[in-house]
Protein backbone atom coordinates (compact mmCIF):
# COMPACT_ATOMS: atom_id res chain seq x y z
CA UNK A 1 0.00 0.00 0.00
CA UNK A 2 1.14 3.70 -0.45
CA UNK A 3 1.88 5.25 3.09
CA UNK A 4 4.47 6.96 4.51
CA UNK A 5 3.34 6.04 7.97
CA UNK A 6 4.28 1.96 8.99
CA UNK A 7 2.50 1.28 11.67
CA UNK A 8 -1.03 1.06 13.52
CA UNK A 9 -2.32 3.50 15.36
CA UNK A 10 -1.92 3.23 19.16
CA UNK A 11 1.12 1.01 18.35
CA UNK A 12 3.90 1.17 21.31
CA UNK A 13 7.04 1.46 20.38
CA UNK A 14 10.56 4.25 19.46
CA UNK A 15 8.87 5.90 16.83
CA UNK A 16 11.47 6.77 13.93
CA UNK A 17 11.99 8.83 10.76
CA UNK A 18 13.41 7.99 8.19
CA UNK A 19 14.35 10.49 5.26
CA UNK A 20 16.70 11.10 2.09
CA UNK A 21 16.94 11.16 -1.06
CA UNK A 22 17.41 8.90 -4.51
CA UNK A 23 19.98 9.66 -6.21
CA UNK A 24 21.92 8.76 -9.49
CA UNK A 25 25.62 7.20 -8.81
CA UNK A 26 26.70 10.66 -10.91
CA UNK A 27 24.49 12.42 -8.01
CA UNK A 28 21.55 13.23 -10.55
CA UNK A 29 18.30 13.28 -8.62
CA UNK A 30 16.43 10.20 -9.46
CA UNK A 31 12.44 11.42 -9.83
CA UNK A 32 9.81 9.02 -9.64
CA UNK A 33 11.44 6.35 -7.73
CA UNK A 34 9.22 3.81 -6.51
CA UNK A 35 10.31 2.76 -3.30
CA UNK A 36 8.85 -0.72 -0.58
CA UNK A 37 9.38 -0.65 2.86
CA UNK A 38 9.32 -3.63 4.98
CA UNK A 39 10.32 -4.20 8.58
CA UNK A 40 9.43 -6.03 11.86
CA UNK A 41 7.30 -5.04 14.33
CA UNK A 42 9.30 -3.60 18.15
CA UNK A 43 9.03 -7.06 18.88
CA UNK A 44 10.88 -8.47 15.69
CA UNK A 45 7.79 -9.84 14.67
CA UNK A 46 6.78 -9.64 10.45
CA UNK A 47 3.24 -8.78 9.78
CA UNK A 48 3.05 -11.70 7.43
CA UNK A 49 4.57 -14.20 9.00
CA UNK A 50 3.32 -16.54 11.47
CA UNK A 51 5.02 -17.43 15.10
CA UNK A 52 7.13 -20.15 13.30
CA UNK A 53 8.41 -17.49 10.36
CA UNK A 54 5.91 -19.10 7.69
CA UNK A 55 4.07 -16.62 5.28
CA UNK A 56 0.54 -15.89 6.00
CA UNK A 57 -1.81 -14.97 2.89
CA UNK A 58 -3.05 -11.24 4.26
CA UNK A 59 -4.25 -8.49 2.34
CA UNK A 60 -1.77 -5.67 1.53
CA UNK A 61 -3.92 -3.16 3.20
CA UNK A 62 -3.99 -5.32 6.97
CA UNK A 63 0.29 -5.38 6.41
CA UNK A 64 0.90 -2.71 8.91
CA UNK A 65 4.66 -2.50 9.06
CA UNK A 66 5.42 -1.96 5.14
CA UNK A 67 4.86 0.62 2.29
CA UNK A 68 5.50 2.46 -0.83
CA UNK A 69 6.40 5.69 -1.56
CA UNK A 70 7.41 7.82 -5.14
CA UNK A 71 10.28 10.33 -5.11
CA UNK A 72 8.96 13.83 -6.51
CA UNK A 73 10.80 16.43 -8.53
CA UNK A 74 13.75 16.84 -5.55
CA UNK A 75 14.59 12.91 -5.62
CA UNK A 76 13.10 13.31 -1.52
CA UNK A 77 11.75 10.64 0.69
CA UNK A 78 10.48 10.54 4.22
CA UNK A 79 8.28 7.94 6.11
CA UNK A 80 7.81 7.29 9.74
CA UNK A 81 7.99 3.68 11.18
CA UNK A 82 8.42 2.32 14.61
CA UNK A 83 12.12 0.98 15.25
CA UNK A 84 12.10 -2.80 14.72
CA UNK A 85 13.05 -5.42 16.80
CA UNK A 86 15.71 -8.07 16.58
CA UNK A 87 14.65 -11.59 16.19
CA UNK A 88 15.53 -15.12 15.99
CA UNK A 89 16.48 -16.63 12.66
CA UNK A 90 14.83 -20.37 13.67
CA UNK A 91 16.54 -22.17 10.55
CA UNK A 92 20.05 -21.11 11.62
CA UNK A 93 19.18 -20.53 15.24
CA UNK A 94 21.14 -17.03 15.41
CA UNK A 95 19.79 -13.85 16.18
CA UNK A 96 19.25 -11.11 13.24
CA UNK A 97 20.29 -7.18 13.80
CA UNK A 98 17.42 -5.17 14.02
CA UNK A 99 17.03 -3.67 10.26
CA UNK A 100 14.87 -1.78 7.85
CA UNK A 101 14.16 -3.63 4.49
CA UNK A 102 14.58 -1.11 1.23
CA UNK A 103 13.83 -2.15 -2.57
CA UNK A 104 14.42 0.83 -4.79
CA UNK A 105 13.02 1.02 -8.54
CA UNK A 106 13.04 3.76 -11.33
CA UNK A 107 12.96 3.76 -15.06
CA UNK A 108 16.70 3.62 -16.49
CA UNK A 109 18.31 1.86 -13.94
CA UNK A 110 19.22 -1.10 -12.24
CA UNK A 111 16.70 -2.15 -9.08
CA UNK A 112 18.04 -2.08 -5.63
CA UNK A 113 17.17 -3.98 -2.77
CA UNK A 114 19.06 -3.67 0.54
CA UNK A 115 18.88 -3.32 4.48
CA UNK A 116 19.48 -0.31 6.83
CA UNK A 117 20.80 -1.19 10.27
CA UNK A 118 20.82 0.97 13.66
CA UNK A 119 24.49 1.82 14.96
CA UNK A 120 25.13 -0.06 18.11
CA UNK A 121 22.56 -2.84 17.63
CA UNK A 122 24.43 -6.04 19.41
CA UNK A 123 23.99 -8.83 16.47
CA UNK A 124 26.13 -6.64 13.82
CA UNK A 125 28.75 -8.55 14.05
CA UNK A 126 26.99 -12.00 14.20
CA UNK A 127 24.47 -11.41 11.50
CA UNK A 128 23.72 -14.66 10.36
CA UNK A 129 22.35 -13.14 6.96
CA UNK A 130 25.84 -11.33 6.52
CA UNK A 131 24.12 -8.60 5.48
CA UNK A 132 25.51 -6.38 7.57
CA UNK A 133 27.86 -3.74 5.41
CA UNK A 134 29.66 -0.67 7.28
CA UNK A 135 27.75 1.54 4.97
CA UNK A 136 24.31 0.33 6.23
CA UNK A 137 25.19 1.13 9.72
CA UNK A 138 23.45 4.29 10.39
CA UNK A 139 23.05 6.29 13.43
CA UNK A 140 20.09 7.53 14.94
CA UNK A 141 19.78 11.60 15.27
CA UNK A 142 18.43 12.21 18.53
CA UNK A 143 14.46 13.93 18.58
CA UNK A 144 15.57 17.00 20.34
CA UNK A 145 18.30 17.63 17.70
CA UNK A 146 16.20 17.78 14.86
CA UNK A 147 13.14 19.62 15.95
CA UNK A 148 11.00 16.67 15.24
CA UNK A 149 9.66 14.32 18.52
CA UNK A 150 11.18 11.02 16.47
CA UNK A 151 14.64 9.84 16.35
CA UNK A 152 15.84 10.22 12.63
CA UNK A 153 17.94 8.25 10.35
CA UNK A 154 19.50 10.00 7.15
CA UNK A 155 20.64 7.68 4.22
CA UNK A 156 20.63 8.47 0.46
CA UNK A 157 20.26 5.84 -1.94
CA UNK A 158 22.12 5.86 -5.07
CA UNK A 159 20.99 4.03 -8.18
CA UNK A 160 23.28 2.67 -11.09
CA UNK A 161 22.07 2.86 -14.40
CA UNK A 162 19.88 0.26 -16.79
CA UNK A 163 23.00 -2.17 -18.66
CA UNK A 164 21.83 -1.17 -22.48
Amino acid sequence: PRRTRLFPSGAKGSRLKIEGQVLAVDGAVVVGATIHVWLADPTGAYDNQDANGDPLSIPAFKQLFRGRLTTGRTGRYAFTCLRPGNYFDGGWKLWRPAHIHVKLSAEGYQPLTTQLYFHGDEFLDSDVARAVKDELILPLEPAGNNGSSHLTLRYDFQLAPACA
